[in-house]
């Protein structure tokens, strides 16, 4: 069985993470990258507070056809099902992630910063949480009119976690009850308040949740600490 390939999920104007983008062809590396302490001007070994970074190279090919199954055919592959095909610009599936670099200024989006995102791969565990530094993109082949068909994005995230998470992860008890927002779900709830959002069934059992599917607006939840 193939392994899933890695999804990039978007932070939207409305403080979740909507958006999704697939990559083509999953990374052959993930480089995970922390610092743990530093010296001072006197010499002392100090804890360090910098987030973790994730480098990944993203490799882009729509000469390989099976790569883009599911997008609309040309007219012309329409014509001629059997075997005409024309690679697409491969910018239709770099852009939505070189772009992560912009700034973002609506909704819940500070006009200061870009986008939050969200990496999966392999199922629903979450692999990092943060945002795209840096992203350098290589386009290695074009056709005969100049389109764009392959390419590679070089990426930096830095990690980012709420600070009101970081507080609960200090002193996990000093609220245990949430009211449930508009189009959360206990996966988000769990997300956010676990950093994990396969650990919704805690939040189910705690509160008896028959139907876990089903949680509304104003509804009061007990969050507990993970042990």
């Amino acid at each position: 069985m193939a392994l899933e390939k890695l999804k990039i999920k978007i932070e939207t104007s409305s403080g979740l993470y909507n958006d999704e983008v697939e990559v083509l062809f999953n990374p052959n590396q993930l480089a995970y990258s922390r610092s743990g302490g530093k010296l001072n001007t006197d010499g002392q070994l100090i804890g360090s507070d910098e987030p973790a970074t994730l480098s990944v190279d993203l490799f882009f090919d729509t000469t390989i056809k099976d790569t883009i199954r599911g997008l609309k055919p040309t007219i012309l592959e329409m014509l001629n099902p059997s075997g005409y095909y024309t690679p697409k610009n491969v910018e239709e599936f770099t852009d939505p992630i070189y772009n992560l670099t912009q700034k973002k200024g609506a909704g819940a989006f500070d006009p200061a910063r870009p986008s939050l995102c969200q990496l999966y791969w392999g199922g629903e565990k979450m692999l990092f949480q943060g945002f795209l530094q840096q992203v350098t993109k290589t386009v290695t082949q074009f056709l005969e009119d100049g389109t764009p068909v392959r390419a590679t994005l070089s990426c930096t995230f830095i990690e980012w976690e709420d600070p009101e998470t970081t507080k609960r992860k200090i002193n996990p008890i000093d609220d245990p009850i949430r009211i449930v927002k508009e189009g959360e779900t206990l996966s988000s709830i769990a997300a956010e308040e676990y950093n994990d959002p396969s650990l919704w069934r805690i939040i189910a059992e705690t509160n008896n949740l028959n139907n876990p599917r089903i949680i509304t607006a104003g509804q009061s939840l007990t969050i507990p600490p993970l042990n």
